[in-house]
């Protein structure tokens, strides 16, 4: 998460936010983040509003699903994101993990 938050585009409630939606998946939690980028504060408030509602929903239909891809115990070692203001102005970036440290290119 920290990775994400010190890119200084989105604070930890909203990666938080995004990870939850996206079941804790970085690459998909990271997608999600910068898709909604126009207006993510009313996405998250519209998430939180729709999660309250299907809770009990969510919770039996978790208790009877059966996983059986493995632990996935994966390990992140790159990631490309957008720095700019939106899809017409900034760059991307390549975030890569090298010797333990995290570089961008």
């Amino acid at each position: 998460m920290s990775l994400v938050e010190n890119l200084g585009c989105f604070t930890s409630d909203q990666v938080r936010a995004a990870l939850k939606q996206t079941g804790g998946a970085a690459d998909r939690a990271a997608d999600w983040l910068f898709s909604h980028m126009d207006d993510l504060d009313g996405a998250i408030a519209a998430l939180e509003s729709s999660s309250s509602s299907n809770a009990a929903d969510q919770a039996v239909s978790n208790s009877n699903q059966v996983l059986e891809d493995g632990d996935g115990k994966y390990v992140l070692t790159g990631m490309i994101s957008h720095i700019g203001r939106n899809t017409n102005s900034g760059h991307y970036v390549c975030h890569l993990k090298k010797d333990g440290k995290w570089v961008i290119f």
